[in-house]
């Protein structure tokens, strides 16, 4: 079995290291992976797990738009060229490439819904596909009550991470490097990671360090990612007087060594699919902060293996984090549950073994 995975662009962030880390652990199980995108930094993460990469003109956010329908035209002759079984894309924008090629060559084609979609002109065009993956209940709960796509055409397969991969303990020298690099002294660390876009909530974040160093003076803020928003962020932050505790550090690969920094993980986003970020945390064994909100209740049950508060609530975020801070028990209680959570519901290898039966079936169908 051969599939081809498509999305706009292969940049560090969530989509990327879904098709990433699915293209190896799928390879692991003896199916063929090629990915097509335009390109981006991950690409080097594909080269070392000996995955292909195709690149084609497809970066844009317009998807009914003309890079759309050309680069289904390049999908198609890619699905010839590499005698692909069938076709799976990840954004809006890949799924009309996808089912222009689908239509061209025959072969099926599934998508994955990672997020939230506004309808638009999908009430007239669909293409979702045979299949529609939901990563989390609440995106499955958008995809039916939303956007009208039938219950027998979705499956709930969660996003998975590999544990093995946040197994390892760094030691006391390399962690005093990172703080070194990070610019971070000696006090406690709150951290995120993610996409500085608007929607994951890091201006609450930063005014809950407002209240936080109230109280924790020597606490210190990374928040690690790229985007629109960090400008923003930083004149806010020079605004609350709380510049000095924040440090902003580019998106990389290896998010395990700014996870094991942290004493504390806040995930505020406003609007959640599920959140690989904060798997990564949980699979780190930290002690997390969330919103109450989309998928991230399919994942952190309050007071079991981390607090969640309520959207968009600075002062909820600032009172979680000092309790956490102050009480070394729970935070440890919490880190432990998690990293049992994400072993025992949320690893790359289940959810690579139930995209791959569906595979099967959309093949066979």
């Amino acid at each position: 079995m051969k599939v081809l995975q498509v999305t706009t662009h292969f940049n560090t962030g969530g989509i990327s290291n879904y098709i990433l880390t699915l293209s190896k652990a799928l390879k692991e199980k003896g199916v063929e992976t090629v990915v097509a995108s335009s390109g981006g930094d991950l690409e080097n993460g594909l080269v070392g797990y000996g995955i292909p990469h195709r690149r084609i003109n497809i970066k844009t956010k317009f998807e009914f738009g003309p890079k759309a329908i050309l680069s289904g035209f390049k999908v198609s002759g890619i699905v010839k060229d590499e005698r692909i079984d069938v076709i799976h894309a990840h954004t809006r924008v890949s799924q009309v490439s996808a089912a222009i090629a689908s239509r061209l060559t025959g072969v099926p084609y599934i998508t994955t819904c990672h997020g939230y979609f506004k309808k638009r002109a999908r009430g007239v065009f669909d293409t979702w596909g045979v299949k529609v993956i939901a990563i989390s209940g609440a995106v499955l709960k958008h995809l039916k009550d939303d956007l009208g796509v039938d219950g027998s055409r979705t499956e709930l397969i969660y996003s998975g991470v590999d544990p093995t991969r946040f197994s390892r303990d760094y030691s006391q020298d390399e962690i005093y490097a990172a703080r070194k690099y990070t610019g971070l002294g000696r006090g406690p660390v709150i951290g995120t990671i993610g996409r500085l876009s608007s929607v994951k909530g890091h201006r609450f974040l930063v005014e809950a360090m407002k209240e936080i160093i109230l109280k924790r003076p020597d606490a210190q803020c990374l928040i690690i990612g790229n985007g629109e928003e960090k400008d923003a962020l930083n004149a806010l932050a020079g605004s609350l007087g709380v510049a000095s505790s924040i440090k902003f550090v580019e998106s990389c690969p290896d998010t395990h060594r700014y996870l094991s920094l942290m004493d504390v993980f806040v995930f505020p986003s406003v609007k959640e699919g599920l959140g690989i970020a904060l798997l990564e945390a949980l699979s780190s064994g930290k002690a997390s902060v969330a919103s109450r909100i989309g998928g991230i209740e399919d994942i952190v049950a309050d007071g079991v293996n981390g607090i969640l508060v309520a959207v968009g609530d600075p002062s909820g975020i600032a009172r979680a984090v000092i309790r956490l801070l102050e009480d070394d028990n729970l935070r440890k209680k919490l880190g432990e549950e998690s990293r049992a959570l994400v072993k025992r519901k949320f690893t790359i290898g289940s959810m690579a073994g139930k995209v791959s039966k569906l595979y099967e079936e959309t093949i066979k169908r």
